[in-house]
């Protein structure tokens, strides 16, 4: 993989990406699809941007992620309007899209996608608690680790740092303060090629910094799935780790990938009578109100397992701490390793639940 410098882009990190996507709005896209910050909040939400005045430079690489922005995104590209845009997401957003296109919700054909190296993100909380003790945090993280120990458990066991199927990708680990883009796809060739580019050169420091990071992370999530599966062995287990599941639905919410327009726990199915639950009642002795939320979470590994890109935002929105996104974390790359399956990496690999045949 060949990494290139763009001239006149040696700025800071964010003054470069200002730059950068400046240029793409100005001569080769209609919109942007961007991180950006409200009058209201110092959360930077992702922004539908038409006036290249209105980036928002300290949003761009702000290491939180207040949701998974891949529906939003979806909901762009959903009907052909003939206008271009470029979505800059991390990759867990990417992959989110690529199974939302797969899945029909969406196409890719007038969109450019442009993601960056990811060392992490903080809880919501956490980064607005960090943003004012250190009002520099994206290029204190970025390049110098700092807070690194606070990052969510998700991605500090996440071994997939860069994106390597993207359009575009933005490398900042190991390549000492400097911005540097790969193409990948023709589209992103072709993009790339309209910018005065040079090759970065040989990346001996990124490659060990990626390399240290990925042997670390393995090993988080070697220990996240011994626990996990420590406290999932029976089935009473894992009805304790989900007990005190409010039945708010937030995870389901949450889910860049549960797409259903009806959610069969939202229909008469789990819409149970009276005469139902009294009856029940009657059966046990006594039963747990709500009713059925082990039912709800293994319904949803059973039906999202194949899918799921590890963003953690189901473990982040759960009001009861329950560690929703270890759990699918695990169960999932079972899933996954099973139908030989990586979602999200490309449009071409097709879901293993439409395509799966068991060999006679």
């Amino acid at each position: 993989m060949t990494l290139y410098l763009i001239n006149g882009y040696e700025t800071d990190p964010a003054g470069a990406l200002t730059s950068f996507f400046s240029e793409m709005l100005e001569n080769h896209v209609d919109y942007l699809f961007l991180p950006g910050k409200s009058p209201w909040s110092q959360l930077p939400m992702p922004m539908l941007i038409s006036d290249k005045d209105k980036i928002c430079s300290t949003s761009l690489l702000a290491p939180v992620m207040p949701f998974n922005s891949a529906r939003q995104a979806a909901a762009i590209l959903k009907s052909d309007t003939g206008k271009k845009t470029a979505l800059f997401l991390r990759p867990c957003e990417k992959r989110a899209l690529i199974e939302l296109e797969k899945l029909n919700q969406c196409s890719l054909d007038n969109g450019l996608i442009i993601t960056a190296d990811c060392r992490g993100r903080f809880e919501n909380r956490i980064y607005l608690e960090l943003l004012t003790e250190t009002p520099d945090l994206a290029a204190e993280f970025l390049y110098n680790g700092r807070h690194m120990d606070k990052i969510t458990s998700t991605c500090s066991s996440c071994t997939q740092l860069t994106d390597d199927t993207a359009d575009l990708n933005v490398n900042f680990i190991g390549t000492q303060s400097a911005v540097t883009f790969s193409a990948h796809t023709e589209k992103g060739i072709e993009i790339l090629e309209k910018f005065d580019c040079r090759e970065a050169g040989v990346q001996e420091t990124r490659k060990k910094e990626i390399s240290r990071m990925l042997e670390q992370r393995s090993e988080n999530l070697k220990e996240l799935t011994r626990h996990v599966l420590s406290q999932t062995e029976q089935m009473i287990h894992f009805q304790k780790i989900v007990g005190n599941c409010l039945n708010c639905h937030n995870c389901r919410t949450a889910c860049p990938v549960c797409y259903c327009r009806e959610c069969v726990f939202l229909t008469d199915i789990f819409s149970h009578t009276p005469e139902t639950l009294l009856n029940r009642a009657d059966k046990k002795g006594v039963i747990k109100l709500p009713a059925d939320t082990t039912m709800f979470h293994m319904t949803r590994l059973a039906h999202m397992s194949h899918a799921c890109v590890g963003c953690g935002q189901c473990s982040s929105v759960c009001p009861s701490d329950i560690p929703v996104a270890d759990i699918f974390r695990v169960i999932s790359k079972k899933t996954q390793d099973f139908f030989q399956y990586m979602p999200g990496r490309n449009t071409a690999d097709k879901i293993p639940y439409l395509n799966y045949k068991k060999e006679t």
